[in-house]
């Protein structure tokens, strides 16, 4: 018990993160001058790429730090809390390789689902169901006793339905179809695709074979800007619509909680979502990463 209160005086700053599977956000905050410091770096998702994720961690981890010691020489791990919101957090396996290669000193960190940070952020700790659409998926509840029950955020592989990733798989596909079927590539998505990952067997099998989720979700926008022209992208939209209704009924259950979706697919999603859906969405109060400061203070 004593070690524990040495840490909790010794608290200064937070750090929190927000790490999905196209970018990372840290933010650093002084919790007596307020000031904060916050950075942005590429993919960390411990599914999709754990070593890649570790870097990114590490070097936005002392991005910050560095930038806090230029107005605080003083700064250190010791003095941190830290509250790291990831994809693939669920996998501890991961979680303990994370730890053990970033080895800062903190005085206190927890490496958590992105989706946990996005429950606690979206309506300021209180009680909420929250539907993230980004690069992947996930659903999470939080109950009024600050109980958490996830869906989905299984990852790409064999899930992420209704996600950026799985939309622009589902357009890639597509374009392949069209390619075998017909031999040539004839709807306005397709050729859209087809100028990224090639027109031909050869040009689209180099690109797959390099190809990450964050690649696929980069079509996924081509789906809603084309939906009224093109009868390809409409039905890949309704598709869309269909997967993230089933992702909200889960994470909603029986209850009838607040609906908050958050993520890069959010804002364009939520215009189709039904009417028995819209009766609960409330504006975020905040992301996944004010979710991970406010973890932290706690």
């Amino acid at each position: 018990m004593a070690q524990i209160a040495k840490k909790q005086l010794l608290k200064k700053y937070v750090l929190g993160i927000d790490g999905g599977g196209t970018k990372t956000l840290a933010r650093l905050v002084n919790l007596h001058t307020k000031q904060c410091w916050q950075v942005q770096g590429g993919s960390s998702s411990l599914t999709n790429d754990l070593n890649g994720a570790i870097a990114t961690i590490a070097d936005l981890c002392r991005q910050v730090v560095n930038q806090a010691k230029q107005i605080d020489d003083t700064c250190d791990y010791a003095d941190i809390s830290a509250v790291f919101g990831l994809a693939g957090a669920g996998n501890k396996k991961r979680v303990q390789q994370l730890e053990e290669a970033l080895a800062m000193p903190f005085a206190q960190l927890t490496i958590c689902s992105d989706a946990r940070t996005s429950a606690y952020g979206a309506n300021g700790g209180k009680a909420v169901a929250v539907v993230a659409l980004g690069t992947g998926s996930v659903g999470m509840r939080l109950n009024d006793k600050g109980d958490t029950y996830i869906v989905g955020g299984w990852g790409f592989t064999v899930g992420d339905e209704g996600s950026g990733a799985k939309l622009g798989l589902a357009a890639v596909k597509e374009t392949i179809a069209e390619l075998e079927d017909q031999g040539i590539i004839q709807s306005e998505l397709a050729q859209q695709v087809s100028n990224t990952i090639g027109k031909d067997r050869l040009a689209i099998l180099t690109w797959l074979s390099a190809a990450k989720p964050s690649d696929f979700a980069q079509f996924s926008p081509l789906i809603f800007s084309l939906a009224l022209a093109c009868s390809t992208a409409k039905k890949l939209l309704e598709q869309h619509l269909a997967a993230v209704e089933q992702l909200i009924q889960l994470t909603l259950a029986k209850s009838n909680l607040p609906l908050v979706l958050l993520g890069g697919l959010a804002s364009a999603t939520q215009p189709y979502i039904s009417a028995k859906y819209q009766q609960q969405l409330i504006t975020a109060k905040g992301d996944a990463l004010d979710g991970a400061c406010l973890l932290a203070q706690q």
